[in-house]
């Protein structure tokens, strides 16, 4: 089977070390903008090496403050996030027709609902892509639209009918996970990711108020700890835990 690559050999594994099948496709599931962004490094080294990369983004007028969203409706926070995300992925070099927005049900905070009109919507992307690999936050976290990704996206890919890998993503906001591949990155990518998190600036200027650092330097601090427990040799690192269905 042409994943098999990804099988657990019960050891960490470098993704810049496996040899990739020609022809993958990769679907990014992202409760928020910004989440594509925040394992930007990977999904370019995989595009780089060939795989073709989509985004599905849900749409979202959640993380922005009161302040800087003064006198906006929860359309326009939902538009200019939408915008962020554009420019962003555009930066990233994502061909347009690979990125589309869902406009799926969100709770009162706006925040993705784990609910089946959901899982419908995204049983349609998914079957509509085909993808080789899935990437979705990881379900063990503070966050809810990362639960209710999570928990969507494993029970569609328990019905698929080919083979799947769902890659879950160590996020700031995960509690626990294992980690079976990780990517280690340098300054360079460092300074790339940066720019490409800066182009969220409603969540860049939420987080210098709130945390006192970027949400840029947030992701990096968390890479920086990743690599640091990895004992790896560059300074930065992305980890994930692969669950294999079909």
């Amino acid at each position: 089977m042409k994943l098999d690559f990804l099988r657990s050999t019960g050891k960490m594994r470098d993704l810049r070390q496996l040899d990739w099948p020609a022809g993958l496709r990769v679907l990014v599931l992202a409760p928020h903008p910004d989440d594509f962004d925040a394992i930007g490094v990977t999904l370019k080294y995989l595009h780089e090496a060939g795989l073709a990369i989509y985004a599905a983004v849900c749409v979202t007028g959640s993380g922005i403050d009161e302040e800087y969203g003064a006198g906006m409706s929860i359309e326009e926070k939902r538009a200019l996030r939408i915008k962020e995300q554009i420019d962003s992925l555009r930066f990233f070099g994502l061909p347009e027709d690979h990125l589309r927005f869902l406009y799926l049900n969100n709770a009162e905070d706006e925040q993705l609902a784990d609910d089946p009109e959901n899982e419908l919507a995204l049983k349609g992307v998914v079957k509509e892509i085909r993808p080789d690999l899935v990437f979705s936050p990881h379900g063990n976290d503070t966050n809810r639209a990362h639960r209710a990704m999570c928990a969507l996206v494993s029970r569609i890919a328990e019905g698929v009918d080919w083979p799947l890998a769902l890659m879950l993503n160590r996020d700031a906001k995960t509690l626990d996970m294992r980690t079976d591949f990780y990517l280690t990155f340098g300054e360079a990518d460092a300074e790339w990711k940066g720019q490409l998190l800066r182009f969220h600036d409603s969540q860049q200027q939420r987080n210098l108020k709130t945390r006192g650092h970027g949400f840029d330097d947030r992701v990096l601090d968390l890479n920086r700890a990743i690599a640091k427990e990895l004992q790896a040799t560059r300074p930065y690192a992305a980890a994930y835990e692969v669950r294999i269905f079909g």
